[in-house]
């Protein structure tokens, strides 16, 4: 039975390999266009404009289904913290400011006093802990471990969380499709052709929603109280669209 991560990667799947044969049908038309004995310099330069239009169309209509799939996956395997929704920035900036002047010395009992008004807020606490991990490579693993138990959470899980985190970023790119068309001749030479520059991020987006899908999976067997989202069934998903 197919799991609703591996439904998400056909559909990235799919969208992908639409958009590269609609961009070949581009790139077929500029062939015929190029060799066109018919068409003038200015003939062949108006026809490619208007193919650069279609490019861009073409371009805009990919990025904004990729980006609507992202989102919606991103909403079905994210997860949630407790947030006591509280003023911390005040809390946060002294915490900030202790771990500045201790640098790598700071003690897990200076730790923990320090991120106690923050217990509630997991945003905060997240806070402080990237600031630990990426700025501080020399702390003591229970400096760390004092973290992860505060926020409830650990190693994997933050590890989780960045990654769709990452996944969150890339649909918030304005552009996620960048097939373009550019003029490939030298020397005076005018020759043109479609080039793809789409970002690794998103030709990997299959791989990718399959991974964090099989995370989640591992994690909400271990963690159940905090991946709660129950992962449907191909067939499960199609029962409930005929009964909309």
């Amino acid at each position: 039975m197919e799991k609703s991560y591996e439904i998400y990667a056909k559909k990235a799947l799919m969208l992908k390999h639409t958009h590269k044969q609609e961009a070949g049908k581009i790139r077929d038309t500029i062939s015929q266009i190029d060799s066109n004995q018919r068409l003038s310099d200015f003939g062949k330069q108006e026809a490619i404009e208007k193919l650069k239009g279609e490019a861009g169309n073409l371009n805009k209509q990919f990025s904004d289904s990729i980006r609507g799939l992202i989102r919606q996956f991103c909403k079905e395997f994210g997860t949630s913290f407790a947030e006591d929704n509280a003023d911390h920035s005040t809390d946060v900036a002294n915490a900030l400011k202790i771990i500045e002047m201790c640098g790598s010395k700071l003690t897990a009992e200076l730790l923990h006093s320090i991120i106690e008004p923050l217990k509630g807020s997991h945003k905060a606490m997240k806070m402080i802990y990237d600031v630990l991990t990426i700025k501080y490579s020399t702390f003591a693993p229970e400096v760390v471990a004092i973290l992860n138990d505060r926020m409830g959470t650990t190693a994997e899980i933050n590890e989780y969380l960045d990654r769709l985190k990452e996944l969150e970023a890339v649909a918030d790119c304005p552009l996620l499709s960048d097939y373009e068309i550019v003029n490939a001749g030298y020397n005076g030479m005018v020759r043109f052709e479609v080039q793809d520059r789409t970002t690794y991020a998103v030709c990997a987006l299959p791989d990718t929603m399959m991974e964090i899908g099989k995370q989640y999976e591992a994690l909400s067997m271990k963690y159940p109280q905090m991946f709660t989202n129950y992962i449907p069934t191909n067939e499960e998903i199609i029962l409930d669209g005929l009964n909309d």
